[in-house]
């Protein structure tokens, strides 16, 4: 397995991989289809059955488990000699809190290249390309790193998610690493629920109502919380809006903000500047509201609607109150 093969690292929550690690585990499929190689799994947890299993429906050919306790630094420490080990040509892993700090951890223990929140991957004759934003996501750069093995990472949703439709099952590798306790500094205890957040878990919706600057008001911009609940979608919004201070930069779509890809993306006030846009135009649906006919976003809307927002999202209350008999 020397500098060959495609490995991700997957990222757990309660036992269970967050988008992201499905993700790249179906983009590391693609890759290694494409050029006759293996797309692999790591997995570290102590019970990583349920990890397992959907890492093989999402793609994996290969299922390297560690019944180990996670954490990231005990996770850094065991991919890093997983990596010496094996030798993989490249190492996927999610761009979150965790999965940062994990990656960094792993490119510094093993001395190897690591390029930061990409927006593609590419295998070429020359090497791998990692393709990531520059100058605020007006262009794009492409790094190539001339030894391997090398790490990306990746915010969730720059790959869309399709339904599964791999084996069910492969080769899986146990292995076992020692970990010196000087390395775990962390204690992890537990969860604690914020609700708050896993509203703000935009990256997650089927439908996103996100809204721009030319809602005009805090007072306007907070009726599209209503609108969304009647549709069960999740309030997004442009960068504009985040510094308005109408929405905490959680709710942020865009390279500077989240990449989403839900089933139907609606975009109130919004003008379709190309950070924006690069955030959500893989979006399945597609809906623009602007009373500018010229404004951006209607390049990518798959439906326009030019008017006023401010009788168009009333309008769109009262038609789904409605239908829901609460008119």
């Amino acid at each position: 397995m020397s500098n060959q093969n495609f490995w991700v690292l997957f990222e757990l929550s309660d036992h269970r991989p967050v988008r992201v690690s499905l993700e790249l585990m179906q983009k590391a499929r693609a890759l290694a289809d494409e050029k006759g190689q293996k797309a692999v799994a790591l997995i570290i947890d102590e019970d990583p059955a349920q990890a397992a299993a959907a890492a093989f429906q999402n793609g994996a050919q290969t299922v390297i488990q560690v019944k180990q306790k996670a954490g990231f630094e005990n996770a850094a420490y065991i991919t890093s000699k997983l990596v010496e080990k094996y030798s993989p040509l490249a190492l996927f892993v999610g761009a979150t809190s965790t999965g940062g700090d994990t990656a960094a951890q792993i490119a510094a223990r093993n001395s190897i290249g690591i390029a930061c929140d990409c927006t593609d991957v590419a295998f070429t004759d020359s090497g791998v390309n990692w393709i990531r934003p520059s100058y605020d996501g007006q262009l794009y750069a492409t790094i190539t790193i001339e030894t391997y093995p090398q790490i990306g990472t990746f915010k969730t949703g720059i790959f869309k998610l399709d339904e599964a439709s791999f084996a069910e099952t492969g080769e899986v590798l146990e292995e076992s690493v020692e970990v010196p306790d000087s390395v775990m500094l962390t204690n992890f205890l537990g969860y604690r629920p914020d609700d708050e957040l896993a509203q703000a878990n935009i990256e997650d919706a089927d439908i996103v109502i996100s809204g721009g600057r030319g809602c005009g008001s805090q007072e306007e911009f907070d009726k599209l919380y209503e609108l969304a609940a009647l549709v069960g979608g999740s309030v997004g919004a442009s960068r504009a809006a985040v510094e308005e201070g109408w929405v905490s930069k959680d709710r942020q779509v865009g390279i500077t903000g989240k990449t989403v890809t839900p089933k139907l993306y609606v975009a109130i006030g919004i003008s379709g500047a190309l950070p924006h846009v690069n955030g959500m135009k893989n979006s399945d649906v597609i809906v623009a509201v602007n009373n500018d006919p010229n404004a951006g976003i209607f390049k990518y809307a798959h439906y326009g609607i030019v008017a006023d927002l401010h009788k168009v999202v009333p309008e769109m209350i009262s038609r789904f109150k409605a239908v829901k008999g609460q008119g």
